[in-house]
């Protein structure tokens, strides 16, 4: 099964409420088993343009684990917070990746 990722992109105009969301709602992704991959602020965009200045991508062992995160009492005991201190965003669900077998250079037989 694939993993999943959440996609949050945001700007920030209350930092102290912001980090009151972050301290609160790391533990719910952990208690979901999630983990956070990026959590950037500075970005080097090469072609177009990011709609917002934070951007965080959330790793969960499947969509329905991250489902479960942010349909959980916990996450939404925090979420409101988010909501107050920011504009400009979204957050997406993505289904991750996987490569095929024999897709490789290391299955290619020479």
């Amino acid at each position: 099964m694939p993993k999943a990722y959440a996609l949050l992109q945001f700007n920030v105009n209350d930092a102290g409420k912001f980090g009151r969301y972050r301290q609160g709602g790391a533990p719910t992704i952990l208690a979901n088993g999630g983990k956070v991959l990026v959590a950037a602020s500075i970005a080097d965009v090469r072609e177009g343009s990011l709609p917002a200045k934070l951007v965080t991508i959330l790793e969960f062992p499947s969509l329905a684990a991250a489902e479960t995160w942010y349909a959980s009492p916990e996450y939404a005991s925090v979420k409101h917070l988010r909501h107050e201190a920011v504009s400009a965003g979204s957050l997406v669900f993505l289904d991750g990746f996987e490569m095929p077998s024999g897709s490789g250079k290391e299955d290619q037989s020479s």
